[in-house]
């Protein structure tokens, strides 16, 4: 940025609307915002702050920063919305759970001008629908889709299979995955992920195999799913499997995250000291996820001395996670420990560890709110 100002300078020519328009497009890096905010200030000197262009220019370079106050501040002044600062603007919402409902009021909004809708700002609508499993709403974004573009393509496809796994739809996902003229890597995970989700572990297997025959490579995000799948379907056996096919055939290395569900598969499976062997023989730091597993299971099959250790090592990451105490308090209960319970309850108020209260999410039975306009 510095030095397009200087040279602008030295060659003594201030840069026009267009060339503005170019720099925003530009990868600003680690300290984006501040770069970002230059040259908002260089468009308002020069008087061009009422081009619509750099306007949606600057929304989309604000919220690729991640500064959504900024970005929705210019695009609500904007004296005409555009499709491409929409866009821009709903995908930054979509990535951050509170701000879902901006994203989904934004949609409302634009939908309402009649503007045509792109395959991105669907897809971007979409995800929002299956973060917060609104069904009904994404069920008439793929109807919009449907309308607006009726040959899907992969991307589209994999939004409509993660939306109808995420809300339960398994059998939906399903049918988009088959219609799909053309499949990639994202296509198959996410309906593993959507078996592993809802349990049907034997059926995530059968999927991977078929992947497998029809020559698409799976990646470490795959694996991870698979891992789950088996986790929670109890398939101990398929699961180490998986896990020695991913290292030998594939060569993948495992993360913390693919060491957690070996960790959790073996632990729900009851074996706790294959478990805490695994976490030991590891390479890397074990995490949060992986001593939370080994507790858990310790809790369920009633073994304190794991137990135990993996409770300190839980306290010494997090001492005001209130869900670490209850457990180890469940665990003594359940051998008869009353005394070490109580103390364990007493630590935990000592040291302000509180359990937030529960609390149900509910859908609104409000059917009006995307409804494609006629065109």
């Amino acid at each position: 940025m510095a030095l397009f100002l200087k040279h602008s300078a030295s060659i003594g020519k201030l840069p026009d609307c267009f060339t503005l328009g170019s720099v925003l497009r530009v990868p600003f890096g680690y300290d984006g915002l501040m770069k970002i905010g230059q040259v908002h200030g260089l468009i308002y000197r020069l008087g061009f702050e009422s081009y619509n262009v750099l306007a949606g220019s600057l929304v989309d370079a604000y919220s690729k920063c991640g500064s959504l106050q900024c970005a929705s501040k210019l695009y609500k002044n904007m004296p005409m919305k555009d499709i491409i600062s929409c866009t821009a603007l709903i995908t930054s919402f979509a990535c951050e759970d509170k701000r879902n409902r901006d994203a989904l009021d934004l949609f409302k909004e634009i939908n309402s001008t009649q503007v045509a809708m792109d395959d991105m700002i669907l897809c971007s609508v979409l995800n929002v629908c299956a973060n917060i499993a609104e069904l009904s709403l994404g069920r008439q974004v793929h109807a919009c889709s449907l309308k607006c573009h009726p040959a899907n393509d992969v991307a589209m496809g994999n939004a409509l299979i993660d939306m109808y796994a995420k809300c339960g739809e398994i059998e939906d996902a399903e049918r988009v995955f088959n219609e799909m003229d053309e499949r990639n890597v994202i296509s198959w995970t996410s309906l593993i992920a959507g078996y592993g989700k809802h349990g049907y572990g034997d059926e995530a297997s059968t999927l991977y195999e078929k992947m497998e025959h029809e020559g698409m490579k799976p990646n470490d995000v795959t694996f991870l799913t698979l891992l789950f799948a088996c986790s929670h379907a109890g398939l101990i056996k398929k699961g180490s499997e998986l896990f020695n096919s991913m290292v030998s055939k594939y060569a993948i290395l495992p993360r913390a995250e693919h060491l957690s569900c070996m960790v959790d598969l073996l632990a729900r499976g009851g074996q706790l000291e294959a478990a805490y062997n695994l976490i030991h023989e590891m390479n890397i730091k074990p995490t949060a996820s992986l001593w939370g597993a080994i507790l858990g299971a310790s809790n369920i099959y009633g073994n304190m001395y794991i137990g135990e250790e993996a409770a300190t090592h839980l306290f010494n990451m997090d001492s005001k996670k209130s869900v670490n105490y209850i457990a180890l308090a469940g665990l003594y209960a359940g051998a008869g420990a009353w005394e070490s319970a109580w103390e364990t309850r007493k630590l935990m108020d000592e040291r302000s560890a509180v359990k937030n209260p529960g609390y149900s999410l509910l859908s609104s039975t409000n059917k009006e709110m995307f409804l494609l306009q006629p065109s």
